[in-house]
């Protein structure tokens, strides 16, 4: 169920526009809003695209406040984080673009993909983070397609991540999801490939892209870890369905009814101290 949106926030080329409770203003000058209500699967920025964009759903009295950042594989987990949220009555931020991972933008890696958006988007999301109160928690995850060949990543890494609990923030990182077989989707939607596994991916092959970003965090102890490879596979392969649910929308990236299912282990990640109410 979709919490109720409370403030979205949009800056493209030096514009912004800020929407609050059915108001717009953009360069100071208000204006009617009529339907401002982005669904959450959209409140994301492009690849390619410098633009900066902020959206917060939920309680306006909420028990805490949490902020889900990262490229389009922390996405993948804004349904679970939203239902956390109203579980336990959060407030929840979302501050996402696709393709750039969250990293200190002095220390951005050369040698990764669309550097020039991706050191604006983060330096833009160091400078957002900083003004803000801080969250109670961040949580995060983010694609081995881009980080697992990045020069001094983890370093780059480890330095934002301690600009965010530096503030006494706790960190939740959800290591990148195994990878399906190419054309798993498609494959996923013929029956008869899915009973015969030809769908499924060898572990060996799902976990080809080590996520280097867990080490590199692992001595910061505001940092909690959440590992869900044992919700995809076993010993041996890693499974394009399972408990009735297509895994994949594409070969990297896990369907909505999937991230549903991950719901229990993100919740089991959750440090407990958050999932109840301040004393």
């Amino acid at each position: 169920m979709l919490l109720r949106f409370t403030k979205y926030f949009l800056v493209v080329a030096g514009i912004c526009l800020a929407v609050a409770s059915g108001s717009s203003v953009a360069s100071a000058q208000a204006a009617d809003s009529g339907d401002s209500q982005p669904s959450p699967n959209m409140c994301h920025v492009a690849p390619r695209v410098k633009a900066f964009l902020v959206c917060t759903y939920g309680s306006e009295q909420p028990t805490y406040r949490v902020a889900l950042t990262g490229d389009s594989h922390a996405m993948q987990y804004q349904m679970p984080v939203l239902e956390l949220a109203n579980k336990y009555g959060w407030s929840v931020t979302f501050v996402l673009k696709s393709a750039c991972p969250v990293v200190d933008p002095l220390l951005y890696p050369n040698n990764m993909s669309n550097k020039q958006t991706c050191s604006w988007w983060n330096d833009k999301r160091e400078k957002y983070f900083k003004k803000q109160e801080p969250f109670d928690l961040v949580i995060n995850s983010n694609s081995t397609y881009i980080t697992h060949y990045a020069k001094n990543i983890g370093e780059a890494f480890a330095s934002t991540v301690k600009k965010i609990t530096d503030r006494k923030t706790q960190f939740l990182l959800i290591r990148d999801n195994p990878k399906g077989i190419p054309g798993v989707a498609a494959c996923s939607l013929n029956s008869a490939k899915v009973l015969r596994g030809r769908c499924d991916n060898k572990k060996t092959s799902a976990m080809y892209l080590s996520d280097p970003l867990p080490v590199a965090v692992a001595k910061n102890q505001q940092v909690v870890v959440a590992d869900l490879t044992s919700f995809y596979c076993d010993k041996s392969k890693c499974y394009a369905k399972r408990f009735g649910s297509n895994v994949y929308r594409d070969d990297g990236h896990v369907s909505l009814h999937w991230a549903l299912n991950l719901l229990r282990g993100i919740d089991a990640a959750v440090p407990e101290n958050l999932k109840h109410p301040r004393l």
